[in-house]
Formats: structure tokens, sequence, C-alpha cells
């Protein structure tokens, strides 16, 4: 492991939270899996994951601005960033079904630096005025890449990003039509 790749896993561990969101984990892979119940209709749910820059930890980027993350939720869409010098594909979206379902493809972070493949999926299942939004992450690859070492912090980091989200959703109104304001910049 380089040495780059390991001070990235350290930084993912601190920001990791206690989290008992992984389902299973081994040298070839993990799975985890969040859910949490927000007050939101699914619509607004959906529209607010499209605001993807206005809540995602800048911290959890490679430019260290959430102002240059995108995603464009449709089947060829990215979760992009973009900024003067460079540019990465986080992830790419293989299906989004408004106020249902995002799936996309791809390694976050440190696992782009690893022969991986990853499948990230948010389903949105309305309750009334409410949605129970499920995020869920599966990684897997050849076990010389020991992926049970940062599955726990991988889902610490997307428990915080969940947080976030839910925090977004309630202190930013979002339209109920799918789609959301434009990002601001940092």
């Amino acid at each position: 492991m380089s040495l780059r790749i390991g001070v990235a896993l350290v930084l993912w561990s601190l920001a990791a939270s206690a989290a008992a969101d992984v389902l299973q984990q081994s040298p070839e892979g993990f799975t985890l899996r969040l859910e949490r119940t927000l007050p939101q209709r699914s619509e607004q749910v959906y529209a607010g994951l499209a605001a993807l820059p206005r809540w995602w930890n800048p911290a959890h980027s490679f430019s260290g601005s959430a102002a240059n993350l995108s995603i464009d939720l449709r089947a060829g869409g990215c979760f992009c960033e973009r900024w003067k010098g460079g540019s990465v594909e986080h992830l790419h979206v293989i299906a989004a079904l408004p106020g249902r379902e995002v799936r996309l493809r791809g390694g976050l972070g440190p696992l782009q630096q690893m022969p991986v493949s990853g499948l990230m999926q948010w389903r949105l299942v309305p309750q009334g005025d409410k949605t129970v939004l499920t995020w869920e992450y599966r990684v897997w690859g050849s076990a010389e890449n020991q992926l049970q070492r940062i599955a726990t912090a991988v889902d610490g980091v997307l428990a915080e990003q969940l947080t976030a989200l839910a925090q977004y959703l309630q202190n930013s109104p979002v339209a109920g039509d799918g789609t959301a304001p434009p990002a601001v910049e940092d």
C-alpha cells in the first residue's frame, strides 16, 4: 500500500464514527447499510440528493471544496469533482428513478487507487409525508486489498454524509418536483 493511500485511510478512520452498519466484511470486500427516516417526502429527499454540493463534507473531496462537486442524476451521469488543475469521477450513475432510487458504480476516495468495484444505492421508500432512505455501498475486489481493514472507516464517512444530508434537508427547503436550488460556493 502506498503512503498516499495509507494517509487517506488514516484520515478516513479519524472521520469514522462508531456506526454499526457494516453488514459484511472480508479481505475481498464489504457491504455497508445506513438507514434513516427523514421527515420529507421522497421527491424532496431525491432533490436533496441532487443538491450534493450543498451537503457533502468538503474534507472528503480531492479539491477541498464541496462547490467543485456535482451529480447528474440520470443514467450515464456523473458524481464528479472539477477544479482548476484537475477532475475526478467519484461515481458513475447507472440508474436514476426520481423519488425512488439512485444506483451508482465506482470507488470513493482511496478506493479509486485500488483494483476494486463498488455499487452504491440510495433507495427511498415513502411513508406518508416521510421517507425511509436506505444507503448501501458494496465494494469487492481481490483478497490482497484487505478491504475489511477499511470497511468501518468508509461506513463512518458515509454516516457523516447521511447526517449532513438530513441537516441540509431540515434547514434548506427543496422543491417537491425533484429539483434543487443551485449549489453555492464554499
